[in-house]
């Protein structure tokens, strides 16, 4: 999801989102087209890009409130969207639409960032640990790598290694050459099964890949890594693209952004786009510029439900 969509629901994109209840309905916004809306702002992808929940005659009567009456509207629409988008059956959409985009499925594992793992590579044990990681992604890879192709494009990679790990057992020595000619034996057992029983020829081959890069050598260790390495691969973009994570991080910035929006900054039509005269805040976030859109007092008022929205997620 990108990050500042939901601020920008909140704290009124491109003008002014407003209007709940009677005022809702004043201007031709009903409960019930609310939640489509949210779905389609939450469900962004790209940067860049920021939707109203408003049609462009709406937002212009809500334009046209004073503005501590857009204030009180800006926080009752925050507080209705917050009930909407924290629903269980909400929560539940977004994540089948994440795992659909993103293949992100949360397994409830705690998964280290690559970055993570780099730095503590400065102890023993976490060698060791960056060492497994790169062995379950290795597995991962080789079981991708023979199952995807046709059996026969296999057959002709598969001999290809066959007459590489024949070579290497015989110009090798000591344990290289026991690894090597275990190989052969192996390979020799199955190349002539690849029509006859291809799943065992799929399954094994890619095991002999995994022994011959000094990875796991049996079937069970290699395709648990690889179902290990898929599940933290599901999980670290889950952990990106659930709502309530992306939620924290658009409130973050949102209230960290508040205090540094000049409200009063000036603007000037340029190529029929209005830009600010100051160029340094052309640079500012899309969040920066929606609260300044918004206006001080709106902006306070979703800021108020952004906060408190915060200690809850």
């Amino acid at each position: 999801m990108k990050k500042q969509v939901l601020a920008a629901v909140l704290l009124c994109v491109p003008a002014g989102v407003f209007a709940w209840q009677a005022g809702m309905a004043g201007i031709g916004v009903t409960e019930s087209a609310l939640q489509p809306q949210l779905e389609r702002v939450t469900r962004q992808k790209g940067d860049g890009l920021t939707l109203s929940v408003l049609s462009p005659k709406q937002l212009l009567a809500a334009m046209a409130l004073s503005p501590a009456d857009q204030a009180a509207l800006m926080k009752e629409l925050a507080t209705a969207a917050k009930a909407i988008v924290m629903t269980p059956a909400f929560l539940a959409a977004h994540d089948a639409w994440i795992a659909k985009e993103y293949e992100a499925v949360n397994h409830g594992l705690k998964v280290k960032s690559e970055d993570a793992v780099l730095k503590g590579a400065t102890t023993e044990a976490g060698v060791a640990e960056m060492m497994k990681k790169i062995q379950r992604d290795a597995a991962a890879i080789y079981v991708q790598m023979t199952a995807q192709p046709k059996i026969t494009d296999l057959k002709m990679m598969f001999d290809e290694s066959l007459k590489e790990w024949t070579k290497d057992a015989a110009r090798s020595k000591g344990t290289d050459k026991t690894k090597y000619t275990k190989i052969v034996t192996r390979a020799e057992a199955i190349k002539d099964v690849s029509a006859s029983d291809e799943a065992r020829f799929r399954r094994t081959y890619a095991v002999l890949l995994s022994a011959a890069a000094d990875g796991p050598d049996t079937e069970e260790a290699v395709f648990g890594a690889s179902a290990s390495s898929k599940n933290e691969t599901e999980q670290q973009a889950w952990d990106k693209y659930n709502l309530r994570g992306a939620l924290k991080r658009v409130l973050t910035q949102a209230i960290a952004e508040a205090p540094s929006v000049d409200y009063a900054a000036a603007t000037v039509q340029k190529s029929g786009v209005r830009v600010f005269v100051n160029p340094a805040y052309e640079k500012k976030s899309l969040t920066w510029k929606a609260m300044y859109r918004a206006g001080k007092l709106p902006t306070a008022a979703g800021l108020e439900i952004a906060r408190a929205w915060l200690k809850e997620l």
